[in-house]
């Protein structure tokens, strides 16, 4: 059991940052087993659905009644039954919670990814133009690319040790559709992709 309580905020952590990294670039098409993703990286991003209202809340309700449970188990008498009771009735719902928690903090992560995902339609993310070296000037995906970069509708997906991804903002319906570019750190199109936005015919991010 205290080997369970120390690891549960960190594998609560990882949980997090994984849930809102997958959902993120899971609006954008990309899977996340494609790359690698360092720990600390995980780590980072764990934070942004942490900091939901109702991820709080259920946090702040477990640690109450796991600490609620402790006490009444370490400081009641042998023969009070119906408190030792409550204490077992009390962790055992503790347990409870930490599984439903991991639904609101998938929920969470979700909701976060999409406004996220939203500010990169939106053209509200930085705009990231990394040179390509050596692309031949017939290839189809660098002059998309270089029109991109000239026309600034690129902006940054994520940045990765390994690559950059890019969406190239579409100049007719920009917020709805586009192409995305991942992009070696040696400045190379390892592939492209054109993209439309997820719940485009549900959603309206930009005023006509």
């Amino acid at each position: 059991m205290d080997a369970f309580i120390a690891a549960l905020p960190v594998a609560l952590i990882y949980f997090s940052g994984w849930a809102y990294l997958t959902s993120y670039l899971g609006q954008f098409g990309i899977d996340a087993t494609q790359f690698d993703v360092s720990f600390t990286t995980v780590l980072v991003y764990a934070f942004v659905p942490l900091q939901s209202c109702s991820v709080i809340f259920a946090i702040a309700a477990i640690v109450l009644l796991g600490f609620t449970g402790f006490l009444l188990e370490f400081n009641v008498k042998e023969d009070a039954k119906i408190l030792r009771s409550l204490a077992a009735s009390l962790g055992l719902v503790a347990l409870v919670l930490v599984v439903v928690l991991l639904f609101v903090v998938k929920a969470a992560a979700t909701t976060a990814a999409r406004d996220m995902s939203d500010n990169v339609w939106k053209g509200d993310k930085s705009q990231s133009v990394v040179p390509l070296l050596d692309a031949r000037k017939d290839d189809p995906a660098a002059k998309l690319y270089n029109a991109c970069r000239d026309g600034r509708r690129l902006r940054q997906i994520i940045g990765l040790p390994s690559q950059l991804f890019l969406m190239c903002r579409s100049d007719v319906d920009e917020c709805n559709r586009g192409t995305l570019f991942a992009v070696s750190h040696e400045g190379k199109i390892l592939y492209s992709a054109d993209k439309v936005r997820e719940e485009i015919n549900v959603r309206k991010i930009c005023q006509p």
